[in-house]
């Protein structure tokens, strides 16, 4: 009986009846079934696309990041002019606004002391309205300083500070007493005029800076003195 011997079996069996198992026979020129890493150009392929998610990622980031500051400073700015604008109207704590006012002066001959510091211009915080001179305005001339004096039948007489060096406005519920004096608001470009009808206009813009970004916000009311025709 001629025997026949088998070669490259892939399943099935054998002759003498032994599962088949797979063999090759290698050449000089065989190249493995199974290649393990990766190429050159994958790599730089891989490489260029994953720089291209993160600097993505990056720019959005940023993006968000300025927004997020615009936004911030843009909210903040109004909530102080328009608590600023609530504060002259209708007063501080236990001290009555210009709402209640009978009796109203306005002084335009001022001129805001300076301590060298341009708050708007730095973003720096001001030192407490209580306890810093800066805030003074002194009898030296007229640079867009103010002072708003008001009273009325039962509260005595109030006044409002506007500093244009130092761009604050403070209350002073007595006259010259600096450890009484309240702030307003900083960082503000304040404007009142009033005429012989008892009307006056306000008009408060505040200005704040964070690092490159600025934002301002404008607020303006007409108050109507009592008891005038």
């Amino acid at each position: 009986m001629k025997t026949i011997q088998q070669k490259g079996y892939i399943g099935g069996v054998n002759n003498t009846g032994v599962p088949a198992v797979r063999s090759t026979e290698c050449s000089g020129n065989y190249t493995p079934f199974s290649r393990l890493g990766f190429t050159l150009l994958e790599t730089m392929i891989a490489v260029t696309l994953f720089g291209l998610v993160v600097a993505g990622t990056i720019e959005v980031y940023v993006m968000c990041n300025k927004l997020w500051h615009v936004t911030s400073l843009n909210m903040q700015t109004v909530r102080e002019s328009n608590l600023a604008m609530s504060r002259i109207v209708y007063g501080m704590g236990t001290n009555y606004g210009l709402r209640s006012a009978a009796t109203v002066t306005l002084n335009n001959n001022l001129h805001g002391h300076w301590d060298g510091v341009r708050y708007w211009e730095t973003g720096a915080q001001p030192l407490p309205a209580s306890s810093a001179m800066q805030y003074l305005c002194g009898e030296e001339g007229n640079d867009g300083s103010w002072r708003l004096s008001y009273s009325n039948a039962f509260g005595g007489l109030k006044h409002i500070d506007y500093n244009i060096q130092e761009k604050s406005l403070l209350f002073l519920p007595e006259s010259g007493a600096i450890a009484t004096r309240l702030l307003i608001c900083n960082y503000v470009n304040a404007q009142v005029t009033t005429n012989s009808g008892g009307t006056i206009s306000i008009e408060l813009t505040v200005q704040r800076r964070d690092g490159n970004f600025t934002a301002s916000n404008t607020v303006n009311t007409l108050v109507k003195i009592r008891n005038q025709p």
